[in-house]
């Protein structure tokens, strides 16, 4: 009967799938529908759990309520359904590469816990949906697109880390085996604990054609040929058995066979070290119990006092604050005294730094050394400084960050001589004196001569200008352009 109504389960509609012709993805899901039939399970009992990769689109073409997570997360998904509804079967559907892989650690652990959760591991050696990778279980020396010369790595045991429980269920079958499959399948749901369902399935496009099948049949007719049943009474299913493996009743089994009968004597009170790690000479030493720790000393009444004053400061003023700068702040991007000063708001003096700071606040590691008049003080010993000192005062203008001047206006841009250094250029004739206002006008003249004449330039010559490889006179001469 579920050979003839397991469609009910599917969306046809939906169909053809997107898997690859020959891929063994589809039998597995159309033996779960069977299942899922003949055991009455629907989408009010039962939960399908997938993951990334080929298997995880198995969750669409159910008719059952299906959470599609995150590579390697289906199991703490699964679980977290399974603890909140424990009425809900909840089964995962996942590839060997999602689940031993990125999601090695979750199936360690949710071994170990016995979760009731049952998980169906389409195995097909390879991550396929990537394009043919060596995946976690892939057998040593086979070919793959990341492994040219042959995998060097050994395969993850998946019965190894299943039977690390004396709890857990663990069944071997293959996609040719489909009737074997659906037992082990529904035996798998049925079990009150972990289970787990190692499916050998065939990806010819991406991994069969690779090591010297020639068609996806041929696959098949491997599988036919190869597995064998186990035995009734195996505890252990060797390479190529299939069958279904229970949990040992002896728990001594478990782990490296050794269980205490009850944790050693624990220290009472706070363990606490004298040297760096416990150890030998550490907390566990006979002598450690009569060391005595130096502690830091308590804060005073007063530096509590002085902390929550500037807690409470800081809060007020961040509270001034746009939400994106204050997100900035928090990251760090913005010191909380930038930001302020980007917003307009008064900076208090004990966030004040530089020269802006009071005189008793302490600067912090990596501040420029200020000077008494608030200018850097390696600016003093610079060359140009001189020549431009002279300028500014036999031009009475300001010269920016020093003395002395009155003319609060900028000057026109500096020529490549006026630039030269005082200390290196030949002294000039004295020039005629004008006042400070002619000088303006003349330099703001020839200021706009300059400006156009440098519009009748090619925009190459401007650039060559700009940078200083040529004179405004060579470039003149070079593009044909007369001096007025």
């Amino acid at each position: 009967m579920a050979e003839l109504t397991y469609k009910d389960r599917l969306k046809v509609d939906l169909f053809p799938t997107i898997w690859c012709p020959g891929c063994g993805i589809g039998t597995i899901m159309m033996m779960l529908a069977m299942v899922l039939d003949e055991m009455q399970l629907d989408e009010r009992n039962t939960v399908i759990v997938t993951g990334i990769g080929c298997t995880g689109r198995m969750g669409g073409y159910l008719k059952h309520e299906a959470v599609y997570t995150l590579h390697g997360r289906t199991l703490p998904v699964a679980e977290a359904i399974k603890s909140v509804r424990p009425e809900m079967n909840v089964i995962v559907v996942a590839g060997d590469g999602d689940t031993a892989s990125i999601g090695g650690n979750h199936l360690i652990h949710t071994i170990r816990r016995n979760a009731p959760v049952t998980v169906l591991c389409n195995n097909n050696e390879i991550y396929g949906l990537t394009g043919g990778q060596t995946g976690p279980t892939t057998p040593t020396g086979t070919k793959t697109l990341s492994s040219p010369g042959g995998n060097p790595n050994t395969p993850i045991n998946l019965q190894g880390l299943v039977r690390s429980s004396p709890h857990a269920l663990y069944a071997k079958t293959t996609v040719y085996h489909q009737l074997h499959m659906r037992n082990v399948i529904k035996e798998a749901i049925e079990w009150p604990g972990f289970s787990f369902v190692d499916i050998t399935s065939q990806c010819i496009e991406n991994n069969g054609r690779r090591i010297g099948f020639a068609s996806a049949n041929e696959m098949l007719t491997f599988y036919r040929k190869t597995y064998r049943r186990a035995p009734k009474d195996a505890t252990h299913l060797e390479a190529f058995e299939i069958g279904v493996v229970y949990p040992v009743a002896d728990h001594e089994r478990n782990g490296n066979g050794h269980h205490p009968d009850a944790l050693p004597d624990q220290p009472a009170g706070p363990m606490t070290s004298a040297t760096e790690s416990p150890g030998e000479a550490g907390a566990t030493a006979p002598e450690a119990a009569t060391a005595v720790v130096e502690r830091p000393p308590a804060a005073t009444d007063d530096e509590k006092a002085r902390k929550r004053a500037e807690a409470q400061e800081k809060a007020a003023l961040m509270a001034r604050l746009s939400p994106e700068v204050k997100l900035r702040v928090a990251k760090k991007e913005l010191t909380l005294a930038q930001a302020l000063a980007d917003a307009g708001v008064e900076i208090p003096e004990s966030m004040r730094s530089g020269a802006s700071a009071p005189a008793d606040v302490a600067q912090p590691a990596g501040v420029v050394e200020t000077s008494a008049t608030g200018t850097d003080p390696q600016s003093e010993t610079k060359p140009e400084l001189d020549a431009q000192k002279a300028e500014a005062a036999a031009e009475a203008r300001d010269l920016v960050g020093g003395q002395p001047g009155g003319d609060t206006e900028p000057v026109a841009p500096r020529t490549v001589e006026d630039a030269t250094p005082a200390s290196v250029s030949p002294p000039a004739p004295k020039a005629p004196s004008v006042s400070s206002a002619d000088s303006a006008e003349a330099k703001k003249a020839e200021a706009q001569r300059k400006l156009a004449i440098m519009q009748q330039l090619p925009s190459e010559l401007k650039l060559r200008v700009a940078k200083r490889e040529i004179s405004l006179e060579d470039a003149m001469r070079e593009a044909g352009v007369e001096p007025e």
